[in-house]
């Protein structure tokens, strides 16, 4: 009997030490799969796909315009590139107002919902407006590329079991690629991808996988592009005195108040041109004609265009010490002036390297007004204190400069500036979708779409009806405070009971509501519903007509209150594999 029982035990105990290894070597196999077959896999295309755009960019369209630039050209080529950005946009895409990184952090909040089928045009834009001398970064269409494709390869993938968080978590591996292909700097693309989501957090849970995606796509292009950092410094550097210590604090501060000077000049410039009514081709296009009037005034000044483009050249002419004094402070004043042309404008590009840039400038600046400030610290810091500030990525920033200069002895100075300047920036950054790491319900359901609530189907008005039929079939029947008047189909007002009551009761009977009706306040299905709510908030309207973004006659749905106070989290709380972006 006591033999049997044992028997028994060893049984049960071999049986669970079975199940265990099996569910161990599973738990192996799926993070394999999730962190290191696909990653790689993610950031060897992301790689490949970065080399390509830096050819297209500088060697088949940069550096040609370059060469051709003369007092004429130089105005003439950014206007062009600025105003094709616009066009490709606007007929082309199917969210003309975000793209590049801000996409990125937004789809990373829907649980990596992106618009793949704009993807193309949205490159294609981005290059327009890079390989003809607008003032952005080369990065921004590389985090882009990198985030589609890490969203779009997972979703294919749905066998393997990946879930609505590996969706978004690979997107990130892919942004992190991208990063670090450009930059020739894993480590950077790494930290900047996780951090850049939040203001004071970071996504841990990409780590691994940015990790293995960041260092495939850096292989891939310095295998064709070489490992020379991005900038060259003269020299080596350790920090070895107090006195530099002090400098970095400093700079720290004095560039942080600038970067938040420019974050709120460029927010206003942004609010400006959404609200301004005019298509986003022409906003584009007069915002490619200031900076090529910009580059003008650089060319007369400095002899070249290093206004325009990029503005890699200007960052190593900083370091250098060949522009230093009032030279960089007009570089400061005009690239300052470029970037806001160009991205404010709404034209797709990258904001990473023009804060490197104006960071450069600042620290240059600051530098000549210290007996004894020269050399590459000033600009140096000043890059990882701009950056810190303006995207709230203090650690992303500090490695940057360590990698991107070849120079490790800047880090310790990079992060007590960026750590000032991060301060200093506080809530402020050119993103407007970073999160804080911990909201309430309420507060992330504030940054859906108006698509994810809206009712498609509307109750709409024709334009003939009388007042009478109107109050009678409609706003008693229906029980709705108002309702969209069409005519022909087209959206052509808004009438409810206030604009009723501007009619004496004996008129009713022949007064049509195209006589009363309103015009319309509108919006359209991607605006977030926060935005939406500070509208209904400010006027006092209880539902507002969703129109198409391109056709503002065109009702597509209509957002009231009751939808706002009736959110559930859709598709933030899914664990499945997401739907695409509505």
């Amino acid at each position: 009997m006591g033999l049997k029982s044992s028997e028994s035990a060893a049984r049960v105990r071999l049986a669970g030490y079975a199940l265990f290894t099996r569910r161990s070597a599973d738990a192996l196999w799926l993070r394999l799969k999730r962190w290191f077959i696909v990653a790689v896999f993610i950031g060897l295309l992301v790689g490949l796909a970065t080399t390509a755009l830096h050819w297209v960019v500088y060697t088949l369209l940069w550096n040609r315009v370059n060469a051709s630039l003369t007092p004429l050209t130089i105005v003439l080529f950014p206007t062009f590139g600025l105003l094709l950005s616009g066009l490709l946009l606007q007929f082309g895409t199917k969210d003309q107002d975000i793209h590049g990184t801000e996409e990125v952090i937004q789809a990373f909040h829907r649980k990596g919902a992106i618009d793949h089928r704009s993807a193309p045009v949205k490159v294609l834009a981005a290059i327009a407006t890079l390989g003809f001398g607008g003032a952005a970064g080369l990065e921004g269409p590389s985090i882009y590329m990198g985030a589609v494709a890490g969203s779009w390869i997972v979703r294919r993938m749905r066998r393997w079991g990946f879930t609505a968080e590996d969706v978004r978590t690979l997107m990130l591996a892919g942004a992190a690629a991208g990063v670090a292909a450009i930059f020739k700097a894993p480590l950077t693309g790494i930290i900047f991808a996780l951090e850049v989501p939040y203001k004071d957090d970071i996504a841990r849970e990409a780590l691994i996988p940015a990790l293995v995606a960041s260092v495939s796509s850096y292989l891939v292009l310095v295998s064709i592009l070489g490992v020379e950092p991005l900038f060259s410094v003269a020299g080596r550097y350790s920090l070895s005195s107090a006195r530099d210590l002090g400098i970095a604090l400093g700079l720290g501060l004095l560039v942080g108040i600038i970067a938040r000077l420019f974050v709120s000049s460029f927010k206003r410039v942004r609010t400006l041109a959404l609200g301004s009514g005019l298509p986003l081709y022409v906003r584009t296009t007069i915002g490619g004609f200031v900076v090529g009037l910009l580059g003008l005034i650089g060319l007369n000044i400095f002899h070249s265009s290093i206004v325009l483009g990029t503005g890699y050249d200007a960052v190593s002419g900083l370091m250098s010490g060949s522009i230093e004094g009032f030279s960089a402070l007009w570089l400061l004043i005009l690239k300052t002036l470029a970037v806001l042309a160009t991205l404010g404008s709404g034209a797709a590009g990258g904001m990473f390297i023009p804060l490197i840039v104006l960071g450069a400038s600042s620290g240059a600046v600051l530098g000549g007004l210290i007996p004894g400030g020269g050399g590459p610290l000033f600009p140096v810091v000043g890059m990882a204190a701009f950056l810190a500030a303006g995207y709230n990525t203090p650690i992303a920033a500090a490695v940057f400069i360590a990698e991107t200069t070849g120079g490790s002895g800047y880090l310790i100075p990079g992060l007590v500036g960026a750590a000032v300047a991060y301060t200093v920036a506080s809530r402020h950054s050119v993103s407007g979708l970073q999160r804080w790491r911990r909201e309430t319900r309420l507060e992330r359901a504030m940054h859906l779409s108006i698509c994810d609530i809206m009712k498609a189907e509307v109750i709409t008005v024709p334009a003939e009806t009388t007042v009478e039929a109107f109050v009678r079939s409609y706003i008693v029947a229906m029980r709705h405070k108002g309702f969209p008047v069409v005519r022909d189909g087209k959206l052509v007002g808004m009438a409810g009971l206030t604009d009723v009551n501007t009619v004496p009761r004996d008129r009713w009977a022949d007064t049509p509501l195209s006589e009363v009706m309103v015009t319309p306040v509108t919006t359209t299905p991607r605006a977030l519903v926060g935005d939406v709510v500070a509208v209904m908030n400010l006027h006092g309207f209880d539902r507002i007509p969703v129109v198409e973004a391109r056709d503002p006659q065109r009702l597509v749905g209509i957002v009231s209150s009751t939808d706002v106070l009736g959110i559930e989290e859709l598709r933030m709380d899914s664990s499945a594999v997401g739907p695409e972006p509505c």
